[in-house]
């Protein structure tokens, strides 16, 4: 039998320590022992380092830049930590569903594969105005999945970015993986969009992973969520906002066929998100086809199903830009949208049907380390009663 696989779960965090303690007892509570925990804390002013040394585990380790780093940057830093085996980065208010590691390590060993992804619990942490609440996806098994594949499936709007083999809450990879597009690009990563980036990055250069249907984490999303502030463009509460924060920071420079809106940022679209990464991950790819641009175009056209003026200027930019016909993209992603509008609400509502919202007080659910517990709980409950 071969010997239990190393994990080292990152949690890059900075000045978020009234979440990152619940965060932290999640891994720790992981019942695997060839493990360690490297909290890497981007020059927090708040209680950070403090919140790490009240844990007294001997497989947690605590690490700081000792500056300001960028997103990027800073999961860069993060990183170059880890020398071998397998390696997980997780969100300062996410969480691994209890075993999880137990099970990649049982699926790596009947496998073989070099990476790992698995759906997501999805967990809204407590408010001023609403309690703390959390959906658990409730299908089961593993797919085989072939990367060229699926990269394609999400690249022609087939498919979701989280589809992808993400090294982010919810994936894992050998670290021998990232040392190989290290060692094409110079860097890990090579976009402001880390998580995205090692999705479309991990699967150009491997063959295959492992997806699991049954969740393994838990993404939280808390005032600190810096996606739900970019797709929402939320207001803060803060005096400044975690998507601010994140454009005053120096990081990577989006690619500069990827325009960007009056505020700095992408519009609220998903796919074009997605297209940065895939952009900035070109180099380990073949060279993109003739009538690459004018696709995505009416891809992108497609995805836009409600209102935005933002997205409307950016689209009038793209087509700008790489001189395409707008007109023409948007009548292509009508009949798009048209043809996929089945298949979509079909796919929202089997997501639905099987998904289970559970909700306080039944469930005790204040923070995302009680979330890990009760999805434990009923994912177990759920199995022996199937």
């Amino acid at each position: 039998m071969s010997p239990a696989p190393k994990f080292a779960v990152i949690i890059p965090t900075r000045e978020r320590a009234d979440v990152l303690s619940s965060t932290i007892q999640t891994i720790i509570d992981q019942d695997y022992d060839n493990l360690s925990i490297i909290v890497s804390d981007n020059f927090s002013q708040d209680d950070t380092a403090e919140v790490v040394r009240s844990f007294s585990d001997p497989r947690l380790r605590y690490i700081n830049p000792g500056r300001r780093l960028s997103m990027s940057h800073h999961y860069e830093f993060a990183l170059s930590h880890v020398e071998d085996g397998w390696v997980t980065i997780i969100g300062d208010d996410d969480a691994l569903v209890p075993g999880a590691l137990r099970k990649v390590a049982g699926l790596v060993a009947d496998t073989g594969v070099s990476a790992v992804r698995s759906t997501l619990c999805k967990y809204r942490w407590p408010s001023p105005s609403s309690a703390g609440r959390l959906n658990i996806p409730m299908s089961r098994g593993t797919e085989l999945r072939d990367s060229a594949t699926w990269l394609e499936k999400v690249l022609h709007g087939e498919g979701e970015y989280f589809d992808l083999p993400m090294l982010y809450t919810g994936g894992f990879a050998e670290k021998s993986v990232m040392d190989r597009i290290k060692a094409r690009i110079g860097a890990y990563y090579h976009s402001c969009v880390p998580d995205v980036y090692s999705g479309t990055a991990i699967a150009s250069v491997t063959d295959r992973y492992l997806f699991s249907h049954e969740p393994l984490a838990i993404a939280g999303i808390s005032r600190h969520s810096i996606g739900t502030h970019h797709f929402s463009r939320l207001q803060s509460s803060e005096a400044v906002s975690p998507v601010q924060k994140f454009l005053s920071e120096g990081n990577i420079p989006f690619h500069p066929d990827i325009p960007v809106c009056d505020d700095g940022i992408t519009p609220r679209l998903t796919h074009v998100t997605f297209l940065e990464s895939y952009l900035q991950s070109a180099p380990l790819r073949s060279p993109l086809p003739a009538n690459f641009y004018e696709e995505q175009l009416s891809i992108i056209a497609a995805s836009r199903v409600t209102p935005d003026a933002d997205a409307d200027r950016w689209m009038e930019d793209f087509a700008r830009l790489h001189n395409l016909d707008l007109a023409a993209a948007c009548r292509a992603g009508k009949r798009l949208r048209i043809r996929r509008k089945l298949k979509t609400m079909l796919t929202r509502f089997r997501t639905k049907v099987k998904t289970a919202k559970l909700r306080e007080p039944r469930y005790k659910l204040s923070n995302v380390h009680a979330a890990s517990i009760a999805a434990a709980q009923y994912l177990f409950a759920s199995q022996n009663r199937g």
